[in-house]
């Protein structure tokens, strides 16, 4: 009798297990491969963006029956703007969907339709070495952070400033900046273009030796090199150096 309770409680266990599997979830499972081109192989400049066709595994739930694409189109929405490590990059878009077969399978007792389909993802992914352009968003003596495409972060560490050409000045003018923008509340542009400079600059800022001049200008646009790439909780963060 022992022994015949034992094997019903291990059945019962692996018929969990086994449930639990039947998820309504995508997953990349094979291949991932360079879109196809019709132009020859050409050398360019080193591009952040690329294309790929990459084959999945979709497993969708009832609700989708009748509307399969919308289904389909739905999960693949949930890998945009995020870091998939099957494909090495953030997902910025998707196209070209197609089904592999006809028809999907129903598998055991799962009411999931399970089957293949293959997918164009645009990708972003700065290589390490290449230059990336950023807009300055802020400044301290430890580092320079910057968003790319007004999107990405990215942080440039005093140890990868050069010292010999830049140095760290302290804002003294704060006060009589703030006054400043109180009088100028009502206008538009160009008091949200003192904001954003202000904010840039609101402790201190790095500066060019040699000129004075603050470091990626009025705009605050500057160029960098990529040194390394951080994933971390789906997003990517550049650490860069001048």
């Amino acid at each position: 009798m022992a022994i015949e309770e034992k094997k019903r409680k291990h059945k019962d266990s692996s018929e969990k297990k086994s449930k639990k599997k039947h998820k309504s979830s995508t997953k990349i499972i094979v291949e991932e491969s360079p879109a196809p081109s019709s132009s020859p192989a050409i050398p360019q400049a080193s591009s952040s963006f690329s294309e790929i066709v990459v084959k999945l595994y979709l497993h969708l739930a009832p609700m989708w029956a009748g509307k399969t694409m919308e289904g389909v189109i739905e999960q693949l929405n949930a890998f945009l703007m995020k870091y998939v490590p099957e494909v090495d990059g953030i997902v910025l878009a998707h196209s070209d969907i197609k089904f592999v077969t006809d028809k999907g399978r129903i598998m055991n007792e799962s009411p999931f339709s399970h089957f293949f389909i293959t997918a164009k993802f645009l990708i972003w992914k700065p290589k390490r070495g290449s230059k990336l352009v950023g807009r300055i968003n802020l400044q301290s003596e430890d580092h320079i952070g910057l968003l790319i495409y007004g999107t990405f972060n990215a942080s440039i560490p005093k140890s990868r400033i050069p010292s010999s050409v830049y140095e760290w000045k302290i804002n003294e003018e704060e006060p009589a900046a703030e006054a400043k923008q109180e009088e100028n509340e009502d206008s538009d542009e160009s008091t949200e273009a003192v904001t954003e400079a202000r904010q840039r600059t609101q402790y201190g800022e790095w500066i060019n030796k040699a000129t004075g001049a603050s470091i990626g200008g009025e705009d605050g646009i500057l160029e960098f090199n990529v040194m390394d790439i951080i994933e971390a909780n789906d997003i990517l963060t550049v650490t860069g150096s001048l």
